[in-house]
């Protein structure tokens, strides 16, 4: 063997001994971070490794049909849910008789039937779900005051010792608004809520008790969203017709609109009706079309 393959073969010899040794000290010089870092490398290369155990399993709901649930009770685990279209139909499906109340209260004025439902449907009840409300009463609860602060101010019996602010709180107030607009109106016979007593501890000559099953308040609730309702189906002009025919008039009680403003609601009433009956002749005589 010559002497330049001699050197060669050593050389290789000792570079294979030298790495093996440094391969092991580095080996047992590795560190918890550094097997850390690996981990990360691997999973930012695979990226669907990383997704799968982060995210959680998406568990699809299961709709249970409601209306079966109040007259059967719940399901047993055995039974299927039911899904057909005709179920859900007659889920979505608005019963008639709300519209039907609002077009003859406030005639001619006309409400889609969603509409009317919302109206006389309180969040109190399992039913609020399709829609309450609560966002129609915050609207009338507004409407109602301004209407009755023009009312005031134009007044020529307002005087300075009157606080404007008292007389609307006082007068527009939920349960007063409910005890004698809503009885009026005949809101409670349509009206969905959830009573805070037993129905047959209520009874219709029991103020207190009404009262403290949150009738009256419910009812407020209602004839303010029925104005809010108004406003905002046929407007501002609409919603001030009714609150000075339809609700000023029944706010001369105890408790409501003081005194010295009452004969102004009679001359307010009584220019509505002379209105109605000009606009109702007018209606009724024919034109003639000349030729």
């Amino acid at each position: 063997m010559s002497s330049a393959t001699r050197c060669l073969s050593s050389s290789l010899r000792v570079a294979t001994s030298a790495h093996s040794s440094s391969s092991l000290a580095c080996g047992r010089a590795l560190t918890l971070g550094t097997r850390s870092y690996g981990q990360a490398a691997v999973e930012q290369q695979d990226p669907s490794r990383k997704q799968s155990n982060s995210i959680p399993r998406r568990i699809p709901a299961v709709k249970f049909a409601s209306k079966l649930w109040r007259q059967h009770g719940p399901r047993s685990p055995n039974e299927a849910p039911q899904t057909s279209k005709s179920a859900e139909s007659q889920e979505s499906q608005v019963p008639p008789h709300f519209a039907e109340y609002m077009n003859r209260i406030f005639s001619p004025l006309q409400f889609p039937p969603e509409l009317a439902q919302r109206v006389l449907t309180h969040n109190s009840h399992a039913l609020a779900r399709r829609g309450h409300n609560a966002g129609l009463s915050f609207i009338g609860r507004r409407v109602l005051s301004t209407y009755l602060l023009f009312f005031l101010e134009s007044s020529s019996n307002l005087t300075p010792s009157h606080n404007t602010e008292e007389i609307i709180s006082t007068t527009l107030h939920t349960n007063l608004l409910g005890e004698h607009v809503g009885h009026a109106w005949g809101v409670g016979k349509v009206l969905i809520w959830q009573p805070a007593a037993p129905l047959h501890d209520l009874s219709p000559l029991n103020a207190t008790a009404l009262r403290g099953a949150g009738l009256y308040k419910v009812q407020g609730e209602a004839v303010q969203a029925m104005i809010g309702a108004i406003y905002q189906q046929h407007g501002a002009a609409a919603a001030l017709n009714v609150f000075h025919s339809h609700l000023l008039p029944l706010l001369r009680v105890k408790g409501g609109l003081p005194a010295a403003f009452h004969q102004d609601v009679r001359m307010v009433s009584r220019k509505i009706r002379q209105t109605q009956q000009i606009e109702a002749a007018e209606a009724e005589t024919p034109v003639k079309v000349e030729t």
